[in-house]
């Protein structure tokens, strides 16, 4: 499956809870009017905001799932978003901040099954490449050089490398070259993983190889709103 990404800012004039509210109770069932879905999360940012990481330009990740490319690429033309979803994003969206990313998940720590509701702490963090180095070094550089320095005894439950698709490179730069998803049982979890020295130092070491300063990152709670 393709797996899409909505990066998504909440409006000037709503708050944070009716953001977070109206998109989990209103917008979240609209979605499953979409016949062609095969999968709808939605990531929302939760505090503290991770060290470096700050001035984060989203609200959240919504996460769509869908068979092919080209039902990803037409989806702005397909009546059941249309009629539904779209009508209702003005309502709580800052429409002018949205991007999009069309990706293929590669899942380097599977952890145990994930049911709708498994309450989890994600560390998301959208990864721009290194400038001057090309999408196929750096996806193989993320792939099979960084992803398996990552400790599979650090408290991570699941770790997975969302890939932009090459393919949509001949149609302009998307806002970023990736995702990275980091799943941990709780905070206290993630800032024991984040604060550790070991974690640090791979950071630190092996970011300048293959990121550029523009990545970001934040974390974020799941809402699976469509899930097998």
């Amino acid at each position: 499956m393709i797996k899409g990404l909505a990066l998504i800012a909440k409006k000037a004039t709503v708050t944070e809870a009716f953001f977070h509210q109206h998109w989990r109770e209103t917008h979240g069932p609209l979605a499953l009017r979409i016949k062609a879905l095969r999968r709808y999360v939605q990531s929302h940012r939760i505090a503290p905001a991770l060290p470096g990481f700050e001035s984060v330009p989203y609200d959240g990740v919504a996460e769509i799932w869908f068979d092919t490319l080209d039902i990803i690429v037409n989806f702005p033309n397909n009546p059941d978003y249309i009629n539904g979803a779209l009508a209702d994003e003005p309502n709580f969206i800052d429409q002018s901040k949205l991007a999009f990313l069309a990706t293929r998940e590669h899942v380097l720590i599977e952890g145990p099954p994930i049911a709708k509701d498994t309450k989890l702490v994600k560390a998301i963090f959208l990864l721009h490449r290194l400038k001057g180095m090309s999408v196929a070094d750096f996806q193989a550089y993320w792939l099979n050089e960084h992803g398996p320095q990552i400790p599979r005894d650090a408290g991570i439950v699941r770790y997975v490398q969302c890939h932009q698709l090459p393919e949509t490179y001949a149609t302009g730069t998307p806002a970023y070259d990736g995702m990275a998803e980091l799943f941990f049982e709780d905070l206290a979890a993630f800032q024991a993983y984040w604060g550790s020295s070991r974690i640090q130092a791979i950071f630190a070491a092996d970011a300048p190889r293959f990121l550029d300063a523009a990545t970001t990152a934040f974390l974020a709670e799941e809402t699976r709103v469509l899930w097998p």
